[in-house]
């Protein structure tokens, strides 16, 4: 009997191991296949591109101390590094500019001494992807209101993967160019895509100068990202928490403030997209409660376990 049991156990660790190097190759094989769609640059050996695959990736370090570029083409890998062995700074090293050049040039050099790389055959894909629809701009499964659609590749089981929510459909009335309520007449309501994008979001594209059409205030509920669903946090006998939680949600346009409560205990304000830490006193169940300044709220189960 024991021995049946060590014999099912040790299977069971196999198929774990084994599902675990399946998703490994696979990711892998998602990562190569984005590095091989980023172009060469510009001075790489004009007029002569490689013809084979080439997945590459470039870095810069801090305070311009060095850089590099790492790739792999046919059944080669290679690093181009440049900088100074006493650690200093220049400028000049960007691993774009400084190494990009070189690496492609190394990299068609040995196209043209080794004819035989141009039939070295492809890399197989893993049999465990597979190719998946997706709105281009959020990643997600699109609806039928997504502008743009494209593949990607899918790790069953393994990929997050939910539909999208930044598109979505309003109802608009063309005297005021607000929203409107239901009943709709036909006359004056018609129907517009919006972007939704959470504030987290909102805030990259202002910082990067990407203008976005707001959308109609249409109340939307806050939405909890941390804690996760279902986590469970410790705090030990005697001790206080070691460390704290992060609170986090994002929020539509038109919040801006956020209010926390734990069960019915006041925790602190937030900005919609930025993080409060709190640290509860004691172990137990809690039912964290976000709230937005128009009264929108979100919800989700806590719980701190007591250890020893």
């Amino acid at each position: 009997m024991a021995t049946e049991q060590q014999g099912g156990a040790a299977r069971g660790v196999l198929a774990r191991v084994g599902a675990a190097i399946a998703a490994l190759a696979a990711a892998s094989y998602m990562v190569l296949d984005v590095l091989q769609h980023n172009p060469p640059p510009e001075g790489a050996s004009v007029g002569q591109p490689a013809r084979l695959p080439v997945a590459w990736k470039t870095g810069t370090s801090s305070a311009f101390r060095d850089a590099w570029s790492a790739g792999v083409f046919g059944p080669y890998a290679l690093v181009v590094w440049v900088g100074n062995f006493d650690g200093s700074s220049n400028p000049a090293l960007v691993g774009g500019e400084a190494t990009a050049p070189l690496f492609f040039n190394i990299v068609h050099a040995l196209e043209a001494t080794r004819p035989a790389l141009r039939a070295y055959p492809p890399r197989p894909a893993p049999a465990r992807l597979r190719r998946v629809s997706v709105c281009l701009s959020s990643g997600a499964l699109p609806t039928v209101w997504c502008p743009r659609r494209g593949e990607t590749w899918f790790i069953p089981g393994v990929s997050p993967i939910k539909v999208d929510t930044v598109y979505r459909p309003v109802m608009i009335d063309t005297r005021s160019g607000q929203a409107a309520c239901p009943p709709y007449d036909a006359r004056y309501d018609k129907q517009e895509v919006f972007e939704f994008w959470p504030t987290d979001l909102q805030q990259v594209f202002r910082a990067a100068g990407i203008p976005r059409r707001a959308p109609p205030q249409n109340p939307q509920a806050p939405r909890i990202a941390s804690p996760l669903l279902g986590a469970v946090y410790s705090l030990r006998v005697g001790q206080q928490m070691q460390g704290e939680i992060a609170l986090s949600a994002t929020a539509d346009a038109d919040a801006r403030a956020l209010y926390w409560f734990a069960d019915r205990s006041y925790i602190g304000r937030s900005l919609p997209g930025r993080t409060l830490f709190w640290r509860p006193r004691v172990a137990g169940d809690y039912t964290l409660r976000v709230v937005d300044d128009h009264g929108r709220a979100d919800v989700r189960a806590l719980r701190v376990a007591l250890v020893h």
